[in-house]
């Protein structure tokens, strides 16, 4: 008899297969767009070679998240944790989604109140997990003008970290139904990005990795996704 949770896997894997591949159409559009632009005019000069690096280094950021997600969820491991300071790690995340963000009108803006002791994480893992992340809630939102928030704070649970941004209508109900159709419906986040939203269940899938996961979350104002990490009980920031 046929391993029923073995078939369901491989139908997830092809679903979150096809929605990468989705995804990826919209960076090389542009890659492609650019260097037609500037055959046409007969001058280099004409290719927005920012567009093409930031787009280039979104689809590739993706794929290596993707197959780094894949691996982990078929070997079953976790991956192996070591004191990260998130702070740092928001930062770097922010630099590489600046370009990006600009393409698409969107701000950015960084919020890291007081300091915090390094949490228990993947370094590759995590910051793998933040980009695929941005990248899906950015290239969802519907208007110009807006801004994406990264953010951490502390709660009793552990140290939060997340994307937060205009999502007033998001629950907790809409990310258990999301996840129950994965692997079964092609845009089952619709109503949060405008793509395929297949950075997010990436992320998902990383995060679960290391023992923690995505959860719908909320910062001041702004409602969004969020992980929760536990601090370093052997190294404190000074």
């Amino acid at each position: 008899m046929p391993d029923m949770r073995t078939n369901q896997s491989r139908g997830g894997d092809m679903e979150l297969l096809r929605s990468v591949a989705e995804q990826l159409k919209t960076p090389l559009a542009v890659i492609a767009r650019q260097v037609e632009l500037g055959e046409l005019a007969g001058d280099i000069r004409q290719v927005d070679t920012t567009a093409i690096r930031t787009q280039a280094t979104t689809a590739l950021t993706l794929v290596e998240s993707y197959l780094l997600g894949l691996q982990l969820l078929h070997q079953q491991t976790e991956l192996v944790l070591e004191p990260v300071s998130v702070s740092s790690m928001l930062v770097d995340v922010a630099h590489e989604l600046e370009g990006f963000a600009k393409q698409y009108g969107t701000g950015l803006e960084l919020r890291i109140a007081g300091k915090y002791e390094p949490v228990m994480a993947n370094h590759r893992g995590l910051k793998s997990a933040l980009l695929s992340l941005g990248y899906a809630l950015l290239e969802g939102y519907p208007l110009q003008g807006r801004k994406l928030t990264l953010a951490v704070h502390r709660t009793p649970q552990g140290i939060v970290t997340g994307l937060y941004g205009e999502y007033e209508h998001l629950s907790s109900q809409q990310w258990r139904r999301a996840l129950e159709l994965q692997g079964s419906a092609r845009q089952p986040f619709a109503a949060l990005t405008g793509g395929s939203g297949a950075g997010i269940f990436v992320a998902q899938t990383i995060l679960q990795a290391m023992t923690t996961k995505l959860r719908v979350g909320k910062h001041l104002n702004q409602h969004g996704l969020a992980t929760t990490l536990q601090p370093s009980q052997q190294l404190q920031l000074v």
